[in-house]
């Protein structure tokens, strides 16, 4: 059977890697002249689409179709006829929509000192050689063609990617450099990222009027925060563009027969599928995603495509690696309250990681109270709300619930059912019957193994859902936000366990008379695959015999990837690989 994947991002990618594990044929079209997507034009992505992708590119199975459309698509017996835009005609049992997303542009901004965020990538890329003279003053301004009038979605990873944009600059100068945003919709380690950045002098505005003049030495940037009208001049001004669908997609939904929701991405009749048979959905084509949730759609739709839709309810409750842990019961007693506050907001980055969750629960109970005839005010540090949550939150604000976003100078003092927020210039002062704050119910969540907390951004990149060969994370244990996740998730864990049943690792072999316990092996292991254990040796001072526990290396079969770098970094020397693959 014949898969033809719409798309050569990294979600299409992702979902040729399982199908041709499976030993199915794969043809990939890219309407661009190279695979890549979004991902391959930003710097220091490009190197890992590329690796990612020469894992597959010279597989026989694989046939890709470059700087081409499809120009007809019709339905014949169980498969598909799809006629090209230069007359070739190709025939596929199963098709898979991972076409992408688009980039919006602001031709109202643009100019040689106001740059979208990917015009900056390559300012910053070190392929380029120096960096511009007067690099000594940057702006970043978040949400410039999202959360609007004509497109009221998040792009859900323009934070992330500011974030990223910052980490780079300061590795290649140190300039001021300050970010103006709504809310800060990170994830994961994402938010201890953010301190970092505060704590070495990143200055971040809440703010979200802005006006932009740019002449020959900078840009006068206005903004209105603090109660004032303020002017700032910049040297650059990057502006973190949103991520709309893309405009392929009316077309390909008219050729192929599936359907578009409101915003213009393809409609979900279950976890990645169409509403056409045999069509599948990943990536970009759903919403605006990160990488990591690319890839986990793109594994998740190439699984579809071979084993069928039946696959996740057979595997439910049978697969003892699927592990998933059930998100905390949100109570909430009103009583005979008629005015209820809800704090959204934490000192502690360590509980960011529940920003997404908690503030989606808030909104739905919030949303509930109002339309019990209460008053309802939500006070906001932060509103975690990507994509589709935009529009709920949306809702309540036009349903009456009162939203208090909090800027940076502005202290929040408790006082039994009296919260007071002041600064410079401003004092307001709420009495509520309930208050129900953020940090209240982040206690009930920790103590978990979230897999986006304890898990680096590469590692859950390119793995996922996996915690270790015999666990992957599926649900709220994976990151806590949105049900409608979750059976998403359950199709990537699949289709990463189907790739791992395929990879054949030679694991390394510890000489443990030899091993000195120096760690060194543990440090440098980017899969923490790694532990140092105690063990007893017997030892001879100065005549009798005694026992003592030493540390030795100790290689953890179920999340070692056989990479080799602990046996590189040894410097006794004592790893090394037999040659054989562990077993099953």
């Amino acid at each position: 059977m014949n898969i033809l994947i719409i798309g050569g991002g990294i979600s299409g990618i992702s979902a040729a890697k399982v199908a041709l594990g499976e030993k199915q044929d794969v043809t990939i079209l890219e309407s661009t002249p190279e695979p890549g997507g979004l991902m391959a034009r930003i710097a220091n992505c490009r190197v890992g689409f590329k690796t990612f992708f020469d894992e597959i590119r010279d597989n026989k199975r694989l046939t890709v179709v470059s700087d081409v459309k499809i120009a007809k698509a019709a339905k014949e017996g169980n498969g598909f006829v799809i006629t090209l835009s230069d007359g070739r005609v190709l025939t596929a049992g199963r098709v898979i929509i991972a076409a992408g997303l688009t980039p919006y542009d602001p031709v109202e901004y643009k100019g040689k000192r106001v740059l979208t965020s990917l015009e900056y990538d390559a300012v910053i890329d070190q392929r380029q050689g120096e960096l511009p003279a007067d690099f000594n003053k940057i702006g970043f301004f978040l949400c410039v063609g999202s959360r609007s009038k004509d497109y009221p979605l998040c792009s859900s990873v323009c934070c992330s990617y500011t974030l990223r944009e910052v980490k780079w600059t300061l590795q290649r100068a140190k300039p001021e450099i300050a970010v103006f945003y709504n809310d800060l919709r990170f994830f994961g380690q994402e938010f201890y990222m953010e301190k970092a950045f505060r704590d070495t002098g990143v200055r971040f505005v809440r703010a979200n009027s802005r006006y932009f003049e740019e002449d020959e030495e900078g840009v006068a940037v206005r903004y209105y925060t603090g109660g004032q009208l303020k002017e700032e001049r910049f040297n650059y001004a990057v502006l973190a563009i949103g991520l709309r669908p893309n405009p392929q997609l009316a077309e390909l939904s008219r050729m192929f027969g599936f359907s578009l929701n409101e915003y213009g991405f393809v409609n979900e009749k279950s976890p990645l599928q169409t509403d056409v048979e045999g069509v599948y959905v990943s990536g970009g084509a759903l919403e605006p995603m990160n990488i990591k949730d690319s890839i986990l759609t793109g594994f998740g739709a190439g699984l579809l495509s071979v084993k069928g839709p039946e696959v996740p309810a057979k595997a439910e409750g049978q697969d003892e690696r699927l592990y998933r842990e059930e998100e905390p019961e949100f109570v909430l007693s009103d009583g005979d309250a008629t005015t209820c506050l809800f704090y959204l907001g934490t000192e502690d980055p360590g509980n960011g990681i529940f920003y997404e969750f908690v503030s989606s629960k808030f909104i739905e109970a919030a949303r509930n109270l109002k339309k019990a005839g209460k008053t309802v005010y939500v006070l906001t540090r932060n509103m975690v709300t990507p994509s589709y949550g935009e529009v709920a939150y949306e809702e309540a604000r036009r349903e009456g619930v009162v939203f208090v976003h909090l800027e940076e100078d502005e202290a929040v003092a408790f006082d039994g059912n009296q919260v007071r927020i002041a600064r410079e210039g401003r004092e307001l002062t709420f009495n509520a019957d309930k208050v129900i704050r953020f940090d209240d119910y982040a206690e009930l969540f920790k103590d978990r193994e979230y897999l986006s907390l304890y898990r680096s951004e590469p590692q859950i990149r390119w793995s996922p859902t996996k915690w270790g060969r015999k666990k992957y994370h599926i649900g709220f244990i994976r990151h806590p936000r949105e049900k409608r996740w979750e059976g998403r998730e359950v199709l990537g864990a699949l289709g990463e366990i189907l790739l791992d049943k395929e990879e054949e690792r030679i694991l390394p072999e510890v000489n443990e008379e030899r091993c000195s316990g120096c760690g060194s092996c543990k440090d440098a292991c980017p899969h923490s695959a790694i532990e140092m254990l105690i063990r007893e040796k017997q030892l001879a001072i100065f005549g009798p015999v005694t026992s003592s526990g030493v540390p030795i290396a100790h290689v953890k079969e179920d999340t070692c990837v056989g990479c080799g770098l602990c046996a590189s970094t040894c410097p006794s020397d004592v790893i090394a690989f037999s040659g054989k693959p562990p077993a099953p």
